[in-house]
């Protein structure tokens, strides 16, 4: 039997699958506590939060949920499911974080033009999607 036979192939991308997955949800634990964190040191230094600590926050919150995407697309993925409709939530996330953390620079315009492009194409494309009956919104989420 060859080390390099199709079984061993099929079993080695599995573990790597799960590797994967598993050092996923060590990043969105540790991305929670990181949260948890930010919010104890700087309602203790001040009192409140500061406009900046709530932004820098925020990014923080819905990286994790970036990451809790990534993890429902491996192990959708892994249990050989449709992921689709996964991909494009976690895209549309992705392109809503950059423009809630959106901050004015010399090509605000540029950027605020190719964010509004991109949200309505991955917008577009989850709908049309999802109308069609290619990808459905609920199979990710536990019942």
């Amino acid at each position: 039997m060859k080390f390099f036979s199709i079984e061993n192939l099929n079993r080695i991308v599995v573990y790597i699958e799960a590797a994967v997955t598993a050092l996923l949800v060590l990043l969105a634990a540790l991305g929670v506590v990181d949260i948890v964190i930010k919010m104890l040191e700087v309602t203790r230094a001040d009192g409140f939060m500061t406009p900046e600590g709530i932004t820098r926050t925020i990014d923080t919150v819905l990286i994790v949920f970036i990451v809790i995407e990534l993890i429902r697309i491996a192990v959708a993925y892994m249990q050989h499911k449709n992921v689709i409709g996964t991909v494009l939530e976690a895209g549309l996330v992705a392109v809503v974080r950059k423009l809630v953390i959106f901050e004015s620079t010399d090509h605000m315009l540029e950027k605020a033009v190719a964010l509004s492009v991109l949200i309505l194409a991955v917008g577009i494309t989850w709908y049309l999607l999802r109308k069609g009956q290619l990808c459905d919104a609920d199979s990710h989420h536990a019942e």
